[in-house]
């Protein structure tokens, strides 16, 4: 390689690049399988309905089109169209009843095939391997296991402080019990639970544990004295305060976090756009520093506190920054990061993933996130600020290799 390398190869080594993908929650054929499908579907499957309520009815197609009129330049819905268009060969944008139409025939036939799902992540989007949060059903066994590796979402242990109490998925960790023919009788007890699960999850080949408590409760996570821990467990969920279920909740985080360290297990963090007075990256500050040996993961790139991720990973070595989902925010701010994470010598700490539930979004996802890679590397190499090789070193790192690594894949 050198400085005549031309503008279309260096986009071009980009595009065929192989990825590891960190983070999508991926529905299994069985369940994409029970719906009716159609665009809807897709565009569930690719947050556009976080922006824009969906008709009533799956079949209006009029009215969907009127709902994402009212999105115009979502980042969202530019994603899945892209998706949409490329695998199905139907243009939704601008939105028509009749692409809709086409475009749900089409995703129903080919969902009939069972090794679509694969075929689209390993052949049309080059994905290796894909790091999988199946929320709604946090211990299920991976449907493709050479493809997809499951992390454990760990929202559900910090509800331990009463029986009954779900995390906003609506997750109870009481449900572990079964799985693991154990009985929590005392604070003692559920620690331990708390250790066997882990332990279990390790066993099972889960790479990683995943924190979305951004969507249950402010991440900062203060120090608590094991006793004060134990005497709200031992109220048995009467009368608890706010105050005391947090008490409980800080303990058992920095609990797991002991045994993450125990057992070698790297931590994703939800930072950024949950409940948002609460999530600021900068929350976990006391935690990066008190875990040294502990890899965190900061995912969606703290956004829309995307400097202070940047600064974090810059200042703590056990510290990485995650690109998932932030391409589709805003492409503007993952511009902005990833110019600055290269600047700062951190882009052997950063990864992306699609944070999907379908695989044509995924598809959107990657396309986009790969095209502002390319663009924000040649606009380095064109002001002579990178050199090619290097630009494609950095987009390798980036799209596989740093993930490689950490996860041991």
């Amino acid at each position: 390689m050198n400085a005549g390398f031309s503008d279309a190869r260096l986009w071009e080594e980009i595009a065929h690049m192989h990825v590891v993908d960190t983070h999508e929650h991926t529905y299994p054929p069985e369940l994409i399988a029970s719906k009716n499908l159609s665009i809807v579907d897709i565009l569930e499957g690719g947050y556009v309905f976080w922006v824009v309520q969906p008709p009533s009815r799956r079949d209006d197609f009029k009215g969907l089109v009127e709902s994402v009129k009212r999105i115009s330049g979502s980042a969202f819905y530019k994603m899945c169209s892209v998706g949409v268009k490329e695998i199905y060969g139907v243009d939704i944008d601008p939105p028509t009843e009749d692409a809709f139409r086409e475009a749900s025939r089409l995703v129903r036939k080919a969902y009939r095939d069972k090794g679509w799902i694969r075929r689209v992540f390993k052949e049309k989007c080059l994905i290796d391997k894909v790091l999988w949060d199946p929320y709604w059903n946090i211990w299920g066994e991976s449907f493709d296991p050479e493809l997809f590796k499951p992390v454990l979402r760990i929202n559900a242990l910090l509800f331990g402080y009463k029986r009954g109490a779900v995390d906003h998925n609506g997750n109870d960790p009481y449900m572990f019990e079964q799985y693991l023919n154990f009985r929590v009788e005392t604070f003692g007890d559920y620690l331990n639970l708390v250790d066997r699960v882990l332990e279990e999850a390790k066993r099972r080949g889960y790479v990683a544990l995943k924190s979305a408590l951004a969507y249950d409760r402010p991440i900062l996570f203060k120090e608590v004295d094991e006793s004060r821990a134990k005497a709200v467990f031992d109220k048995k969920g009467v009368e608890l305060t706010p105050r005391e279920i947090r008490v409980f909740q800080d303990f058992i985080l920095h609990h797991i976090l002991e045994k993450a360290d125990e057992l070698d297990l790297p931590v994703q963090f939800h930072t950024g756009l949950a409940l948002l007075e609460g999530s600021n990256p900068m929350n976990l500050v006391n935690l990066l520093r008190k875990y040294g040996r502990v890899t965190f993961i900061l995912f969606h790139g703290g956004y829309p506190w995307i400097r202070e991720a940047a600064a974090i990973a810059f200042s703590f070595q056990n510290t990485y920054i995650d690109f998932c989902w932030l391409p589709i925010i805003s492409p503007s701010a993952c511009r902005l990061l990833l110019r600055e994470v290269i600047e700062l010598g951190i882009s052997s700490k950063a990864m992306w993933g699609g944070d999907c539930w379908v695989a044509e979004a995924t598809y959107g996802a990657l396309k986009t996130f790969k095209n502002i890679l390319s663009e924000v590397l040649q606009e380095m190499v064109n002001k002579r600020y990178l050199k090619v090789d290097e630009a494609l070193e950095i987009a390798s790192r980036i799209l596989n290799e740093n993930a490689l690594q950490l996860f041991s894949l």
